[in-house]
C-alpha cells in the first residue's frame, strides 16, 4: 500500500489543504453493527484486521449511543448537522403535503438534508463522501442519496489535477471494474439460491427481489468502488472523508443479525477498513486521523404479522372503524408479498395512516388537526387505542401529554416527566428511554400514537415491517454503537446522548473557531436526564 500510495501523492499536483491542526479526517460507518456484536464479530474472527489494530493499542474502542430514532437518517442529521432528534424514523407521514415521506426516496432525503443543514455548515464540508443517506455538505458526495453537495470550485481541480492524477484514476477504475464484474456474477448465482431457500421457510417471498438487486449493488459493487476511490482521495490528501459501509445492515433485516448470511459480510468490511487504514497509515505526512463508528444496532424481531395475522396498518384501520379484531395469524395464509415492497397505512376511508419501519411505527388520524394529546385520542380514536393496548405484539406506546410526553405500557400510564414513574418503564435504562421517548413526542412530525416493538428483557422484539432483524426502536442493542478512535483522541464517548454530540466534537477537534458552524441544537430534553454508561 505505501509503494503504491506515496508515488501518487508525489506525482499528483495538489495535495489538499488540511483541516485544523494539519490533521485531516476519515470516518468509515459500519451501517447497523452494535459494539457487543463487533466484539463478539472479533472474537469468532470475522474481523481479525480490526481485532489487530485495537490489540496494538494505536486505536481505543468506546460504546455511545445511537439516540431516537436508531436509523441512519436520523444519525447522519446528528452527526453532519448537529440537529437531534430530526426526524421520527426511516418512514413517516407529512401532513402538509399529505404523503408518505421515505428515507430511501432521494426527493425527501434531498429535502430532509436542506432541512437540517439550516442549523449549520455540514461536517463534511470541502471533503467527499460515499454512499450516505445525507452528503454531510461535502464537496463531492458519490452516490450519497440525497444528491446534495457542498461547494466545489471544478475549475480549480481542472486546474490542479494532473496527468498521473488521471493515470491513477484510470488504474483504479480497470481494476474496479473487473473485481467488480465478478462479485456481481457470483452475488446473483448465491443470491438466487438464497432466495427460493429463504422463501420458501417462512412462506414469503416479500421483499426478497429487492434484497437481490440490494446485496448485488452493495456486496459486489459498491464497497468495490467505494474504497479504490477513498485511496485515491488519500493520496490526494482531501481534507474529510466518510464512507458508509451498509452490507451487514442489508442481511440483517432480511436474515437476522446473528444469521450466517449477515456475519458473513463482515470479514470484507474488516478487508475494506485494513486497506483505508493502511492508506492512512501510507501517508503520515498528511495527517490522516481514521474513526470507525456504527450508526446504531440491530436486534433480531418476530414481523407484528406474524403473530396479530394483519399487517399493523391492517389492524389499525380494522380497530378504528370497528371491526373484528384477527384473534393471531392463521396457518396457511397466502403469500401477499410475492412481488415484494412494502405495506402501507390505509390512508382513504378509514382516515388513519400507519407508517412502519422496522420494530417503530407512527399512527396518523387525518381527520384531525394534529398532532393529537391523549385526552383527545381517549375521547375520538379510543377504539385504536384499546386495540394496540390489548395486542400482545405491541410494546409501549408513546402520546403526547403532560410536560414531555406519556408512555402507555398494557393500558398502564407513565408520565415521561415524574422520575419516580419513569422507573416503571420496561427497559434495563429508563432514564434513558424517557428522554428519548419526549425526544419522538417533540417532532411534529412524529404521529399521534408512536407503536414501539420493543416488550422486555427476555421476550421477542416485534418488528411492525416484514422483517427479521429491526433497528429504529427502543431495545438496548438498537440504542449501542461505537467509536474507534486514534488512541492520542481522549474523549468520553460512552457520555454520548445524541449524535449531534459527535458533530460537536469533530467541529471542535478538526475545524478552527471561524470555520465550526453553530452549537447543535438542544434536544427537547435535556441529556442529564439519561443515565451514564459505562464504557
Amino acid at each position: 500500500m505505501r509503494g503504491l500510495l506515496r508515488p501518487l501523492a508525489g506525482l499528483g499536483r495538489f495535495a489538499m489543504p488540511p483541516l485544523a491542526r494539519a490533521r485531516r479526517l476519515v470516518i468509515v460507518q459500519i451501517d447497523g453493527l452494535s459494539r457487543s456484536r463487533l466484539e463478539r464479530a472479533m472474537e469468532a474472527g470475522y474481523m481479525p484486521s480490526l481485532a489487530a489494530r485495537l490489540a496494538s493499542g494505536s486505536h481505543v474502542l468506546q460504546s455511545t449511543r445511537a439516540g431516537v430514532p436508531a436509523s441512519t437518517p436520523a444519525f447522519q442529521a446528528g452527526l453532519f448537522y448537529g440537529v437531534s432528534p430530526a426526524v421520527p424514523g426511516f418512514v413517516w407521514f407529512d401532513r402538509r403535503t399529505g404523503r408518505e415521506v421515505r428515507m430511501d426516496r432521494a426527493a425527501d432525503a434531498a429535502e430532509v438534508e436542506r432541512r437540517v443543514a439550516r442549523n449549520g455548515p455540514g461536517l463534511l464540508r470541502g471533503g467527499t463522501s460515499y454512499f450516505s443517506i445525507l452528503s454531510g455538505g461535502a464537496a463531492l458526495p458519490h452516490f450519497c442519496l440525497s444528491g446534495v453537495a457542498g461547494e466545489l470550485d471544478l475549475e480549480w481541480y481542472q486546474r490542479h489535477m494532473g496527468a498521473w492524477d488521471a493515470v491513477a484514476s484510470l488504474l483504479a477504475h480497470s481494476v474496479t471494474t473487473a473485481r467488480s464484474a465478478a462479485r456481481v456474477a457470483h452475488e446473483i448465482g448465491v443470491g438466487v439460491v438464497d432466495g427460493l431457500r429463504w422463501s420458501v421457510a417462512v412462506g414469503r417471498a416479500k421483499h426478497e427481489p429487492r434484497f437481490l438487486l440490494h446485496r448485488v449493488l452493495v456486496a459486489a459493487v459498491l464497497r468495490e468502488v467505494s474504497v479504490q476511490a477513498i485511496l485515491l482521495d488519500l493520496s490526494r490528501g482531501v481534507p474529510a472523508v466518510y464512507v458508509d459501509f451498509l452490507p451487514f445492515d442489508e442481511y440483517a433485516h432480511r436474515r437476522g443479525p446473528d444469521s450466517e448470511a449477515a456475519l458473513g459480510t463482515l470479514p470484507s468490511i474488516d478487508a475494506a477498513l485494513a486497506a483505508i487504514l493502511a492508506g492512512a497509515d501510507a501517508v503520515p505526512e498528511l495527517g490522516y486521523e481514521v474513526y470507525v463508528v456504527s450508526d446504531h444496532g440491530h436486534v433480531a424481531t418476530r414481523p407484528f404479522e406474524s403473530l396479530a395475522g394483519v399487517s399493523l396498518p391492517e389492524y389499525v384501520a380494522l380497530a378504528e372503524r370497528g371491526a373484528p379484531l384477527p384473534r393471531g395469524a392463521a396457518h396457511g395464509r397466502p403469500n401477499r408479498g410475492i412481488a415484494g415492497g412494502r405495506t402501507v397505512g390505509a390512508a382513504g376511508a378509514d382516515g388513519v395512516f400507519t407508517a412502519e419501519a422496522g420494530d417503530l411505527a407512527h399512527v396518523y388520524f387525518l381527520r384531525d388537526r394534529g398532532p393529537l394529546p391523549l385526552d383527545a385520542l381517549r375521547a375520538r380514536h379510543w377504539r385504536v387505542l384499546a386495540a394496540l393496548s390489548a395486542s400482545r405484539a405491541v410494546g409501549i406506546l408513546a402520546v403526547r401529554g403532560g410536560r414531555r410526553g406519556l408512555a402507555l405500557v398494557r393500558g398502564d400510564l407513565v408520565d415521561l416527566s415524574d422520575p419516580l414513574e419513569v422507573q416503571r418503564l420496561p427497559h434495563p435504562q429508563p432514564a434513558l428511554l424517557a428522554a428519548y421517548l419526549a425526544d419522538l413526542l417533540a417532532l411534529p412530525e412524529s404521529g399521534d400514537v408512536v407503536v414501539l416493538g420493543w416488550r422486555g428483557e427476555g421476550r421477542d422484539v416485534i418488528a411492525y415491517a416484514w422483517e427479521f432483524g429491526s433497528h429504529g426502536g427502543i431495545a438496548p442493542e438498537e440504542l449501542e454503537s461505537f467509536v474507534i478512535h486514534p488512541a492520542e483522541r481522549t474523549r468520553s464517548f460512552p457520555h454520548v446522548v445524541r449524535p449531534s454530540d459527535l458533530y460537536r466534537f469533530f467541529e471542535d477537534a478538526y475545524r478552527r473557531p471561524d470555520e465550526r458552524g453553530t452549537r447543535p441544537r438542544r434536544a427537547s430534553c435535556d441529556a442529564e436526564a439519561a443515565e451514564p454508561r459505562s464504557p
